[in-house]
């Protein structure tokens, strides 16, 4: 089934057989076990805003999970976080192990194993969830902070996480209500930042040696980010240490120098595509003026990041903008 920004498709089946297909079609590809034959339900309602997909899901007590071979055949590189709504699950990623019960939700990462048990509620044996799904660059998260973030629980009922845990429900609520009004991607945005903060916040302290000098390293590719030219070189040299010791710094953070300037350089084209909602520049002028000097190359690069082409990016972020405006 596709998917289509600013549309949502309902989808129904009473067949087991169909099940997993149907979680392949508006999530990734899943493994299913663990499901009886008699009495099965199974549905998935999904909407999608700029980079944003939120979904609604409920089925029947399960096993889920996503293995090397299916990552290797869809090769999706998404952040999610799933929230419980009914029933419990238990989640495994990264060798660790979390039970989420109402209200209570976890963030987890498609590009590695993970796996999901659902138990239904005593009274009808169901459970439902709401799932959102960012591109990775989205979220603005190190590699390392997704390896510490995944397969924990955070609290639905209490704390900061309790009101990221309001603030998801209501737009899923909203996306999914038939009379929604379409959001925009400023409004997407915002909703990541404030992801990326909270679930930042959870992180203990990290003692690690070289954390500040990483951070410093990635101040000073923001501030050089607009040049076409800004190397590791220039980095290190800025830092006043060696190239080699900079490449062990961002190995230690399970990325690279390069990547990380491309991905910044992306996240600042997207947020410009965004804020450009009259269309007044180019697709080559933003490019450009975050360090792309060619735009083919950005463009293979933008949809690579997040998975469109950044002309339907902007495309759909327009039509969006037509409808509220309407």
């Amino acid at each position: 089934m596709l998917i289509r920004s600013g549309f949502h498709l309902p989808a129904r089946t009473a067949r087991p057989d169909d099940w997993a297909e149907m979680l392949r079609d508006h999530f990734v590809g899943l493994d299913v076990s663990d499901l009886l034959d008699s009495g099965f339900t199974g549905a998935v309602r999904s909407t999608q805003t700029a980079h944003l997909h939120v979904a609604s899901v409920n089925s029947v007590a399960q096993s889920i999970s996503r293995s090397d071979s299916l990552i290797r055949a869809d090769q999706k590189d998404n952040l999610q976080v799933g929230m419980m709504r009914r029933g419990r699950a238990v989640v495994s990623q990264d060798d660790r192990e979390c039970l989420l019960q109402r209200g209570d939700f976890v963030l987890y990462d498609t590009s590695r194993p993970f796996s999901w048990r659902f138990d239904g509620h005593p009274d009808d044996g169901t459970w439902s969830m709401e799932v959102f799904t960012w591109p990775r660059a989205a979220l603005a998260l190190s590699e390392v902070d997704v390896r510490r973030l995944t397969a924990v629980a955070f609290d639905g009922r209490s704390g900061s996480s309790a009101l990221l845990g309001r603030f998801l429900h209501d737009l899923a609520t909203l996306r999914m209500s038939d009379d929604a009004d379409t959001s925009t991607g400023a409004i997407i945005d915002e909703v990541g930042d404030l992801v990326n903060a909270i679930l930042r916040s959870s992180l203990r302290t990290d003692t690690h040696p070289h954390t500040d000098l990483y951070r410093s390293a990635i101040a000073q590719i923001d501030e050089r980010i607009a040049d076409p030219g800004v190397s590791p070189v220039e980095i290190a040299a800025a830092l006043s240490i060696s190239t080699r010791q900079l490449h062990r710094v961002f190995a230690e953070q399970d990325t690279t120098v390069s990547r990380t300037i491309r991905r910044r350089r992306l996240e600042r084209c997207r947020r410009d595509i965004v804020a450009d909602t009259g269309a007044a520049r180019s697709l080559l002028q933003i490019s450009r003026r975050w360090g792309f000097s060619d735009l083919a190359v950005f463009s293979r690069a933008f949809k690579q990041e997040y998975g469109v082409s950044p002309r339907h990016y902007r495309s759909t972020l327009g039509a969006e903008t037509g409808l509220a405006r309407r």
